[in-house]
């Protein structure tokens, strides 16, 4: 149940967070909000996971999310979280939001 929340909500990080980031030495960050909860991050590349780290709930909630081709594992609120990238469901109307 955890994990099946998470994914949407990691789902819409990974929408938010830059396909690439050009320089690993200075992440990029960014915020959203969805569902009325204001998320910040930044996000780096390091080889080839992308590393989401940031808050939610005004910083309240810590997270840390690695991203690779198969997998997103990391920690939402001192919670382990695991699933498969391929369970993720891209939300385009928060996508398009994002962009403007």
């Amino acid at each position: 149940m955890f994990n099946s929340s998470f994914a949407i909500t990691a789902a819409a990080l990974l929408l938010a967070a830059p396909a690439a980031v050009a320089n690993a030495a200075e992440p990029d960050a960014g915020s959203f909000t969805y569902q009325g909860v204001k998320y910040d991050y930044t996000a780096e590349q390091r080889g080839d996971v992308k590393v989401l780290k940031g808050s939610a709930y005004a910083g309240k909630v810590p997270f840390e999310l690695r991203v690779n081709k198969r997998t997103v594992t990391g920690r939402f609120n001192g919670r382990p979280v695991s699933f498969d990238v391929k369970d993720v469901k891209p939300i385009a109307s928060k996508a398009s939001a994002l962009a403007d």
